[in-house]
C-alpha cells in the first residue's frame, strides 16, 4: 500500500505531524549551515580587523611624516639666520646655502626648499630647489594673503605637495618673507599597496577593494584632505581556510538539502492540494463576482469544513447584494421622483417673486423682499438641478452631446456664472488660461457645469477673503484644468471618498457651507463619460485644496503650435464693449469728458458708468482686456478707469498695451482694485497710471479724481 495515498486522506494533523519530523531533520542541516556562516563570518571578520591595522598603520606613518615636515619648516622659519639673511643682502650666500642644504630630506624623503622675501623673490635655496611659474604665484598669492596652507600640484611625473611657513614681523604681523618647500606624494606613499589621494584630486574607483583611512596632518596641511588608500585584496590569503574542509562540508549539506527538498515537495503536494482547489475558486470569485457557484465539499475534514462554512458566507453575501441593488435602485428612483416633484412649487414660487418685482418696484421693501425671494429660489433650483443630474447620471439616462469645443471660452464662461458668489465672499481669482485654444470632442454645456462646479465648491469652502487659482494648460495629449484654493482643505481620511454622493468635508452646526455633496460627485461623472478623469489633492485641513481634470485633445492640434489667428479667437471675451449711448449724458457740456470703463464684474462696470454719466460725463463700458483695446482702437477717450484684477489680462499689463495705441497717447489711465497697500499703488504708478483708486469706490472721490487730473498741467482734454 502506497503511504502517500493514506497520507492524501488523512487529517491535516496527522499530515503536519509527519511534517514537524522533517522540519526538525531540517533543522539539523539548517544548524550545520549556520554554523559554517559563522566560521565564514568570523574569518572574514579577522581579515578586515588586519586589514583596518595595516591601513592605520600606514596613514599614521603619513602624517608622523608630514608632521615632522611642517615642525622642522616651522623651525627654520623662525630660525634668526633666515631673519638675518632678509635685510643682510652682502653676506647671506655664505651662512644661508649651507643653512638651508641641510634641510635635503626629512625622514628619508627628498625635500624642496626656497627661501623667498615678501614679494616671493628667491633668496637662497637647499640646491635641490625646483619651482615653477605657478608653483611661484601661487607663493606670492599665500604672502599676500599671509596665510600659510598647503596645496597640491599634479604634475606628469608625480604630483608635488607644496606648503609654506612665512617669516612676520613681530609688530604688525605681516609676512617679511617666506620659506616655501616641496615633496614628491608619491615618495609619501609607505608601500606599492598604498596611495595618498586628496579632495581636489578626480580618480577612478580602482577595480580592487580597497580601504581608505583619513591621514592626521598639521593645521596647515588640513585643507588638502588627504586619505590613504590601502589595496587590501592581497591580505586575503593570509587567513585563509582550507577549501578541502569547506568542499567536504558543502558537499554533505547539499546530499542532505537535496533530500530534504524532495520531501518536502512530496508533502508539499499533499497537504495543499485541497488548498489549492480553494484559491482557485477564490480566485474565480474574485473575477466573477458573488455568483451561484460554491466550493466543493472534498479533501481532508477540515477542508471540508472551511469550504462549507465559505459557502455559507457567499449565501448570506448573495442576499445582501440583491437586497442592495433593489435598495439603490429605489434610492435611484427616489431622488428622479423628488427632483422633479420639487420643480413643481419652485415654479411657480419664482413666477410670483418676478410678478412682485415689476408691479411694486416703487416699493422698497416689497422690491427687497421679492429680491431675497428670486435669490433662495435659484440657490434651490441648483439643487434641484444637482439631484436631478445626479440621479440621471448614475442610472445612465444623460447623452453627452459631443462638439469641438474651446475649453479656454468654455472656462471664461464657468467664470462669468460663479463671479457673483466669488465676489460676495470677497474672494481674490487667479486665471492663467494658455494663450493658445484647446479644442476637446465634448458636450459644451456639460464642461462649463463642470467647470463651475469645481470654481463654486471652492469658492464655497473658502473663508471670506480667499485666494483662489485657476490654471488651464496643455499638457502632452491632454487640456489640464487645476483649480486650487486656500480654504478648508480635507482630511487624508476623506480623499477617496471625495467624489462619492452626498460626501462634504466636516458639517459645521451652523450649516455654514450649505449644499448635499452632489457637486463633486456630478463632475467625477461627467468627466468620465467625456473620457477624461479628475482627481483631489489636500495637504491635511487649513490647507487649502486642488482639483484637476484631464481631458484629451482633438488629435489635430495635440502637440501643434496654435496659430496668430486661432490664438486671438480663443482669448477673445464672451463680452464685448458697448458703444456710449447719445443719450446717456446728463447735462455735458464743456466739462465732460469721454470715459472708458474696463471691468469683468458687469454690474460693477455698468455702475461706475452710470455714476459718470450722472456727472455729464460720455462713458463707454468693456469687461476684458480684449474689448478695452477694440474700443481704445476706435474711439478717443480723455480717462481710462481699468479694474486691475481682469481674467484675461492683468490691469497693470493692459495699461502698457493702451499706451501703445495711437488713439491713447492723451488718454489718462486710473487704476481700480481691491488692493489699497503702498506697494499696489506704487505698482499701478510703475504701469503707468495716473492714479490709483481702492474699492468701493466713493462718488465724489471718483469726480474730484477725474476733475484734478483733468486741470493737472500737461492735460489736455480732447475736443
Amino acid at each position: 500500500m502506497n503511504p502517500w495515498s493514506k497520507l492524501g486522506t488523512a487529517s491535516l494533523t496527522r499530515r503536519f505531524a509527519l511534517a514537524s519530523a522533517i522540519l526538525a531533520a531540517a533543522a539539523v542541516l539548517l544548524a550545520t549551515a549556520a554554523s559554517l556562516w559563522l566560521v565564514d563570518r568570523q574569518h572574514d571578520a579577522a581579515v578586515a580587523l588586519l586589514q583596518q591595522r595595516e591601513a592605520a598603520f600606514h596613514a599614521r606613518t603619513v602624517g608622523n611624516t608630514l608632521a615632522t615636515l611642517v615642525s622642522r619648516m616651522e623651525e627654520v622659519a623662525d630660525s634668526p639666520i633666515l631673519a638675518t639673511g632678509l635685510v643682510d643682502s652682502a653676506g647671506r650666500e655664505t651662512y644661508l646655502a649651507p643653512f638651508l642644504g641641510g634641510l635635503r630630506q626629512i625622514n628619508g624623503i627628498p625635500v624642496q626648499v626656497l627661501f623667498t622675501d615678501f614679494e616671493g623673490k628667491a633668496v637662497a635655496g637647499n640646491g635641490l630647489e625646483r619651482f615653477d611659474q605657478e608653483q611661484l604665484a601661487w607663493l606670492r598669492a599665500r604672502i599676500d594673503q599671509g596665510v600659510e596652507t598647503a596645496a597640491i600640484f599634479n604634475r606628469p611625473d608625480s604630483a608635488e605637495l607644496v606648503g609654506v611657513s612665512l617669516l612676520r614681523y613681530s609688530r604688525t604681523n605681516t609676512p617679511e618673507g617666506a620659506l616655501v618647500y616641496k615633496v614628491r606624494v608619491q615618495d609619501l606613499h609607505p608601500g606599492p599597496a598604498a596611495m595618498l589621494t586628496w579632495k581636489t584630486q578626480a580618480q577612478a574607483t580602482p577595480a580592487a577593494p580597497y580601504l581608505e583611512i583619513p591621514v592626521k596632518v598639521p593645521a596647515q596641511l588640513g585643507n588638502l584632505g588627504l586619505m590613504l588608500r590601502v589595496d587590501t585584496s592581497r591580505l586575503g590569503d593570509i587567513l585563509e581556510t582550507p577549501s578541502s574542509q569547506y568542499g567536504l562540508i558543502g558537499g554533505i549539506a547539499v546530499l542532505l538539502a537535496l533530500v530534504v527538498f524532495l520531501l518536502g515537495s512530496r508533502l508539499s503536494l499533499g497537504l495543499t492540494q485541497d488548498l489549492r482547489k480553494l484559491e482557485q475558486f477564490a480566485g474565480r470569485l474574485g473575477e466573477e463576482g458573488i455568483t451561484e457557484h460554491r466550493a466543493e465539499l472534498v479533501g481532508s475534514s477540515e477542508t471540508i469544513t472551511l469550504a462549507r462554512s465559505i459557502n455559507q458566507m457567499l449565501d448570506r453575501l448573495h442576499l445582501q447584494q440583491e437586497h442592495l441593488q433593489r435598495e439603490h435602485q429605489r434610492k435611484d428612483e427616489f431622488l428622479a421622483m423628488l427632483a422633479h416633484e420639487l420643480r413643481n412649487p419652485l415654479a411657480p414660487i419664482s413666477s410670483a417673486a418676478q410678478l412682485l418685482r415689476m408691479l411694486f418696484a416703487h416699493e422698497p421693501r416689497v422690491r427687497q423682499a421679492s429680491e431675497v425671494i428670486g435669490r433662495q429660489v435659484t440657490h434651490m433650483t441648483h439643487l434641484v438641478d444637482d439631484l436631478l443630474d445626479v440621479s440621471r447620471v448614475t442610472r445612465g439616462l444623460v447623452t453627452i452631446n459631443k462638439s469641438e469645443v474651446e475649453l479656454g471660452a468654455v472656462l471664461r464662461e464657468a467664470v462669468e456664472q460663479v463671479v457673483p458668489v466669488i465676489e460676495a465672499r470677497g474672494h481674490r481669482l487667479a486665471l492663467d488660461i494658455a494663450p493658445n485654444p484647446l479644442p476637446v470632442s465634448g458636450d459644451r454645456t456639460r464642461l462649463i457645469q463642470v467647470a463651475a462646479n469645481l470654481l463654486n465648491n471652492a469658492a464655497k469652502y473658502t473663508p471670506d477673503g480667499g485666494e483662489l487659482r485657476v490654471c488651464l494648460q496643455q499638457q502632452g495629449g491632454s487640456a489640464v484644468l487645476r483649480v486650487q484654493d486656500n480654504g478648508i482643505g480635507m482630511d487624508p481620511d476623506l480623499l477617496p471618498a471625495v467624489f462619492d454622493l452626498f460626501t462634504q468635508g466636516q458639517r459645521t452646526p451652523d450649516r455654514a457651507q450649505g449644499g448635499l455633496g452632489l457637486g463633486l460627485a456630478l463632475v467625477k461623472k461627467l468627466v468620465e463619460l467625456h473620457g477624461g478623469s479628475v482627481e483631489a489633492h489636500s495637504t491635511g485641513a487649513g490647507q487649502g485644496s486642488t482639483f484637476t481634470i484631464r481631458l484629451p485633445l482633438l488629435p489635430a492640434v495635440q502637440g501643434a503650435p496654435a496659430s496668430a489667428a486661432a490664438t486671438a479667437a480663443a482669448a477673445a471675451p464672451a463680452t464685448s464693449a458697448a458703444p456710449a449711448d447719445p443719450a446717456a449724458p446728463t447735462g455735458a457740456g464743456t466739462d465732460a469728458s469721454r470715459v472708458l470703463v474696463v471691468d469683468d464684474n458687469v454690474d460693477a462696470a455698468n455702475t461706475l458708468a452710470m455714476l459718470l454719466r450722472s456727472a455729464g460725463h460720455r462713458v463707454t463700458t468693456g469687461h476684458s482686456a480684449q474689448a478695452a483695446l477694440a474700443a481704445a482702437g476706435r474711439e478717443d477717450f480723455d480717462f481710462i478707469l481699468l479694474d486691475i484684477g481682469l481674467p484675461d489680462m492683468s490691469g497693470h499689463a493692459l495699461a502698457k498695451a493702451l499706451k501703445q495705441l495711437p488713439r491713447c497717447a492723451g488718454s489718462t489711465l486710473i487704476a481700480v482694485s481691491g488692493y489699497g497697500q503702498e506697494q499696489d499703488r506704487r505698482m499701478s504708478l510703475q504701469a503707468g497710471f495716473a492714479d490709483h483708486l481702492v474699492k468701493p469706490i466713493v462718488a465724489d472721490e471718483l469726480i474730484d479724481t477725474i476733475a484734478r487730473l483733468k486741470a493737472a498741467p500737461g492735460a489736455h482734454p480732447r475736443a
